[in-house]
């Protein structure tokens, strides 16, 4: 299991042992003040890297961060 949060910090504390850093609190997964297609892509690379998370061998909280140049509208 993967879990995707704007707070990573608090889901290392609380223990998850994947966690994908987010966007922002009311989208997680995305921005919807961002054109269709950047958010589009956005949404795609959280999830995508989510994949990955769930796919790798870990000891412990490790976060995952999407490759992505986030800029909130």
């Amino acid at each position: 299991m993967a879990h995707v949060t704007p707070m990573a910090a608090l889901a290392k504390q609380m223990k998850s042992n994947r966690i994908v850093v987010g966007t922002k609190i009311p989208h997680p997964c995305g921005d919807p003040s961002l054109p269709v297609e950047a958010d589009h892509a956005l949404r795609r690379e959280i999830v995508t890297t989510a994949l990955e998370a769930i796919q790798t061998e870990v000891n412990g909280p490790t976060i995952f961060e999407p490759e992505i140049a986030y800029m909130s509208g």
